[in-house]
């Protein structure tokens, strides 16, 4: 197949490097503009652009995708395929310009968690499984025919930036499933089940923000979600604080420590070395911290930096 590949993150570049190892020809890849980052504010080009350029792949970096010359620049390749990884939605008139039209790669089983964070979501909500998913783009979000499908499990401590590295070598397969089945011309096209499909809305910075209020579980399962952004955050001793790993005390192999059972939402307590937070219901443990502009840390060692060890409650 000839094919023009789509993407951006980090994520995307593993299918772009399997499709120029592959037996398909990648033609030319299609990617965001580079963008200021890190304190510096450096232009940075984006992971796809930096794998397509060591593979001297032509790159297209589009402002505006419904813009005439975009799609002359494409109809140029005479590609068999787009194959879409974590990029833009596409414009109807760009969907035709293949002779099989694209397809997606998407972080869940669709139809449930349509949207741009269906990773985080999934985390969020205290998912035990989630899956990836290929599928013909149209229209609408995250709404074509589904090509292929494999089920990933989450782990207890998974966050999303190891979930997104879980999810690569399943997805690849499930897109090399995809790619034989339009080749062979025996395509499933399996209709999604549109009354069963929920949202994945993008993040939102706030939404770090912990309610101590909360059951452990569930404000466990966000800090996992939003490792690495936006973090989950609060304020302890006058700072904002990050809590970057966490447990929940009776949860698996995470044990209780003598004397704590009845912190009020919010509280801390140092005990035998360790650091809990009382929670709406159930105890938190706090693994691995990190205050605002310094490197994550354990807990240990963030405890040497702190002269008041008693009363302290986040906020």
């Amino acid at each position: 197949m000839r094919i023009v590949f789509m993407g951006t993150p980090e994520f995307a570049a593993h299918f772009l490097e399997h499709l120029v190892a592959s037996d398909n020809e990648v033609l030319a890849v299609v990617t965001q503009p580079d963008r200021p980052a890190g304190r510096g504010r450096v232009l940075t080009p984006p992971p796809v652009k930096v794998a397509a350029l060591a593979h001297n792949l032509p790159v297209l970096q589009p402002l505006d995708l419904k813009a005439p010359e975009f799609e002359e620049d494409l109809r140029k390749y005479d590609a068999d395929l787009f194959v879409v990884v974590a990029y833009s939605i596409l414009p109807k008139n760009i969907l035709g310009v293949a002779k099989f039209g694209a397809v997606n790669v998407h972080g869940s089983m669709l139809p449930k968690y349509r949207g741009a964070a269906p990773v985080q979501r999934a985390i969020a909500d205290g998912l035990k499984e989630t899956g990836v998913t290929v599928f013909r783009l149209d229209e609408k979000m995250d709404h074509g025919p589904i090509l292929a499908q494999r089920v990933v499990p989450i782990d207890h401590q998974d966050t999303t930036a190891s979930l997104l590295d879980k999810m690569v070598a399943p997805g690849i397969d499930a897109l090399d499933d995809a790619i034989n089945q339009l080749k062979n011309g025996c395509e499933k096209d399996l209709t999604q089940d549109h009354a069963q499909a929920s949202g994945a809305a993008k993040l939102k910075k706030e939404e770090g923000l912990i309610d101590f209020n909360l059951p452990a579980q569930v404000i466990h399962d966000r800090i996992r979600a939003f490792n690495p952004w936006p973090g989950g955050y609060s304020k302890l001793a006058g700072r904002t604080v990050y809590l970057r790993k966490t447990d929940v005390v009776g949860v698996g192999e995470c044990r209780a420590a003598q004397g704590v059972s009845n912190l009020a939402a919010g509280a801390v307590a140092f005990k035998e070395n360790r650091f809990f937070v009382g929670t709406g219901n159930g105890i938190l443990e706090v693994v691995e911290i990190q205050a605002e502009g310094k490197k994550p840390m354990p807990v240990a060692d963030f405890m040497r930096g702190i002269q008041k060890h008693e009363g302290l409650e986040f906020c």
